[in-house]
């Protein structure tokens, strides 16, 4: 299933027109971090017995088998 994308509001619009590519980058790594943080709580809850290197591999299967599936949707 792919995920509806909400258009923008204008004034989000306005204002992403007015960031540099690095501040517009600077968003997108701060708003990567925020998602692999709360996943890595969710995992950390549903599974205290595994190891920090366990949760970062699970984590990386994850976003490889996204990866993955979104190629097969853009084709």
């Amino acid at each position: 299933m792919v995920p509806r994308i909400e258009p923008l509001h204008p004034i989000q619009r306005e204002a992403l027109r007015r960031m540099s590519p690095a501040e517009k980058w600077s968003i997108s790594l701060g708003l990567l971090e925020m998602a692999t943080e709360a996943r890595l709580a969710v995992l950390r809850q549903a599974h205290p017995d595994w190891t920090e290197d366990r949760f970062r591999s699970e984590l990386a299967m994850e976003r490889r088998r996204c990866s993955l599936e979104g190629e097969k949707v853009r084709r």
